[in-house]
This record gives C-alpha cells, structure tokens and sequence, in this order.
C-alpha cells in the first residue's frame, strides 16, 4: 500500500508524456542524414567530371576514336566555378556534394552498364540531361536541406546544362 502514490505517479508521468512524433522521427533523420553526408564539393565536382571522362571515353573507344580527359587544372577551374557561380553559391557544402555525387554516380553508372558504349555522343548528352536517378538524387539533396526544388530547376543543376549556359 505505501508504494501505491509512486506508482500511481509513475503512472500518471508515462500517461501524460507525449509520444514520439512523426515530425520528430522526420528532423532526427534529417539530422542524420545531414551529418552523414560528406562535405567535398570540390572534390565530388572533380569526380564527377572524371566519371563522365570515363564515358565518353568509352564512347570514343567503342567508335574507333580518340578521347582527351580534361586535365586536372581544367576540373579545378570549372568546380571552382561551378561552387561560386549564382546556381550554387547560396547551397551549403554538403547540399553542393550531394548535387555533384547525384551527377557523378549517374556517370559511374552509365559507364559500370555499358551505356556510354552504345549511345551516340548526343544521346549521351540527353541521358545525364533527362536521368531520372539523377534528378530523383538531386531531390533528395533539396529535402535534406529542407529546401523545395520544381521540376523545371531540376536541369538548371546537371552538368550539360550548366555548361551550355556559359557558367
């Protein structure tokens, strides 16, 4: 009988406390998410030009023609450009690495499956455009940063488009 108020007051405590939101659950993965993401911009942005050297490389290699990778002062040059241009200068580090690893690993991909030997040049250039791996990826960039990103945005952000409008 003497332990009946503490129990009684435990009970009251574990009925009152709230439970686990969904919106809790939600921030914590996002929290997660956003520590576990690295940090590289400029490293993940040369990668990422690496990896669609590769393709066209294999390209070039399965029509009988010659390919030059972009020297590695180039790459600097053009990561560096990319991380300061107005596109990408308002992201955090981590939402810039995300965006160029969306980019480099539709690369690596299309390369690993043999695609990049059996497209044309153009269509190759339309592939990294129209991804919906990529574009899927880069969403989830914007998520993680609790930002929205339309539909239309999305190609702002992918390598071939960037380069055409002169950035």
């Amino acid at each position: 009988m003497k332990y009946l108020p503490f129990i009684f007051l435990i009970s009251i405590f574990f009925y009152c406390s709230e439970g686990k939101k969904y919106e809790d659950s939600y921030k914590e993965t996002l929290l997660l998410q956003y520590l576990a993401t690295p940090n590289a911009p400029q490293a993940t942005c040369e990668t990422m030009i690496t990896n669609k050297d590769l393709c066209f490389q294999a390209y070039y290699t399965s029509v009988g023609g010659s390919f030059t990778a972009t020297s590695a002062t180039v790459k600097t040059q053009t990561c560096q450009g990319l991380i300061t241009s107005p596109l990408y200068k308002n992201m955090s580090g981590i939402a810039q690495t995300c965006s160029f690893n969306c980019q480099s690993s539709d690369w690596k991909t299309k390369t690993d499956v043999g695609t990049c030997a059996q497209l044309t040049f153009t269509a190759l250039i339309e592939a990294s455009i129209t991804s919906p791996t990529a574009i899927s990826c880069l969403r989830s960039c914007f998520a993680t940063t609790n930002n929205q990103i339309a539909n239309d945005q999305i190609p702002l952000y992918l390598l071939f488009n960037i380069i055409q409008d002169g950035d």
